[in-house]
């Protein structure tokens, strides 16, 4: 899942200027580790290409993490250890936006900060919906309409959708 779609869709195109000059372009080879597991991390990172493997503080494979995504968000919000190791499972690139500029940016900027903290509760509210989805009742039918399941799009969401894409591409091909 694109995570930075949901993110782009709740920012303003001011937004994504000041997010992309601020900015810097990370290169890691495959098996780098770019979150440690139980370190302080205050960067937020979007996965520009490449994909990251995810193991858990108890060493479990967790959801993959692939081109488009965001990475150290929760991190950034709650200013805990990561309960989480990122590394890379090919060549990647990353944009690092740096935790403390996001910050200032965020204080100085009330605008920008509430669009900014939509777009990531709204990231947190689809991964949350996500994972309640997998551990639901086995006895759902896949056939009826009245159900979501994971990957599935609200056509509601498309329109968003669109835009968010544009400004992800906007985005990429300003870094790649």
């Amino acid at each position: 899942m694109r995570s930075s779609l949901i993110f782009f869709e709740c920012l303003d195109d001011s937004d994504l200027a000041w997010i992309h000059q601020a900015c810097t372009k990370i290169e890691l080879a495959a098996t780098k580790v770019l979150v440690q597991v139980g370190s302080v991390n205050t960067d937020v990172y979007i996965l520009l290409a490449g994909k990251c493997k995810v193991d858990g503080a108890d060493g479990r494979l967790l959801t993959p993490i692939n081109a488009g995504d965001i990475i150290g968000e929760v991190s950034f919000v709650d200013k805990r250890k990561t309960l989480a190791r990122v590394s890379a499972e090919s060549n990647i690139v990353v944009a690092r936006l740096d935790g403390d500029m996001l910050a200032a940016k965020l204080d100085s900027d009330p605008l920008f900060a509430t669009r900014f903290y939509r777009g990531v509760a709204s990231v947190l509210a689809f991964r949350l919906r996500s994972n309640l989805q997998l551990v639901r009742d086995k006895g759902s039918s896949m056939l009826s309409s009245k159900q979501e399941f994971a990957g599935e799009v609200d056509p509601v969401d498309l329109n968003a959708s669109a835009k968010a894409g544009a400004r992800l591409s906007y985005f990429l091909n300003r870094f790649i």
